[in-house]
């Protein structure tokens, strides 16, 4: 598969990236856990060297990941490798690096983002960031000229290559791209989630659509069933209401049917799961880019190995909307 734009910038990124947030490690938000449980820096720093060895360049983190533990690895791992890569990051939660406390208020005044960006800088090792992205969904659409305003100063000043809003609202995403020069939403999208609406806006307003949760929250990687259960100290087994793959650490049967309809199609073709599922998001659109979260060289290889299957077929997105649309 040949490289995708972020938006009209011209910058060049892999079909698939890397999603970050799990090797941040434990972390908790407004008292909540919002980690994937304990994570070993050295493997996550072998699996970012592996990715850069497959082709894999798109790195997307935030600074509340593991409350700046997840920029610091990704500094450590680019290590003289910065000019191969492009780095996303996100900002507007405030956060406590000793305690791992990310607060649920956030910050989106002109000070707090200048302050923010400048220490996600030092946290990467970097001397610009090529993605910066909103991470407050939910911001009202009166702040957003305010925060674009100031994302246009960090862009002129070159500590920012392009900007983005992470935001599950088309309405929101809308006012962002009718009023900024921004070059990326960042939602969820998988084949057991459909978004149609925000990739038919990104699509309409050249804006890279930016797939976090292509794996469901590793439900499309086939490792559950009914009998499972996650940690308390993994988000997923959380009380946060927007896990809705999981509910009180066991996958939803819902969508474990669902996947259970679909799952001889994504594999077809000598395919993991995890390749499927991520060949149907390239088949959905040509602006999207998945970003599975992966913290294992196993996991990257899997993963870089997805874009020489490529996109699903066309037929094969037919049958599965399909099964899907009649459950």
């Amino acid at each position: 598969m040949q490289k995708r734009k972020l938006g009209t910038t011209g910058i060049e990124v892999s079909p698939v990236g890397f999603g970050c947030w799990a090797i941040g490690g434990p972390f908790w938000l407004d008292g909540l856990p919002d980690g994937w449980g304990e994570v070993d820096d050295r493997e996550s720093i072998r699996a970012i060297g592996r990715a850069l060895e497959l082709g894999i360049n798109f790195f997307d983190t935030s600074d509340a990941y593991g409350a700046g533990h997840s920029e610091e690895i990704i500094g450590q791992a680019l290590k003289g490798r910065r000019h191969e890569t492009v780095i996303a990051t996100k900002f507007g939660f405030p956060h406590d690096a000793q305690t791992r406390q990310v607060y649920a208020r956030y910050d989106l005044s002109p000070e707090y983002i200048r302050q923010a960006c400048e220490a996600s800088l030092r946290r990467l090792a970097t001397d610009y960031i090529d993605l910066y992205q909103i991470h407050v969904g939910h911001m009202p659409v009166e702040q957003l000229d305010s925060v674009i305003e100031s994302l246009e100063r960090l862009k002129e000043q070159g500590l920012i290559r392009a900007y983005g809003w992470s935001t599950a609202d088309t309405d929101r995403a809308e006012a962002f791209a009718e009023r900024s020069s921004g070059a990326a939403i960042q939602h969820d999208l998988n084949v057991l989630s459909d978004n149609k609406e925000m990739i038919e806006l990104c699509e309409r307003r050249g804006l890279s659509s930016i797939n976090n949760t292509p794996l469901a929250m590793g439900l499309l990687s086939g490792k559950f069933n009914r009998e499972s259960t996650l940690p308390s100290d993994d988000v997923r087994g959380s009380k946060h209401e927007w896990v809705i793959y999981f509910k009180d650490g066991k996958p939803c049967a819902e969508y474990l049917d669902a996947l259970h309809s679909v799952k001889e199609i994504l594999t077809s073709g000598q395919r993991s799961l995890v390749q499927g599922a991520l060949g149907w998001i390239w088949g959905r659109s040509g602006c999207t880019i998945p970003i599975p979260g992966l913290k294992t060289v196993k996991q990257v290889e899997e993963a870089a190995q997805a874009m020489s299957f490529g996109p699903l077929a066309p037929e094969q997105m037919k049958e599965i909307e399909g099964i899907l649309r009649r459950r």
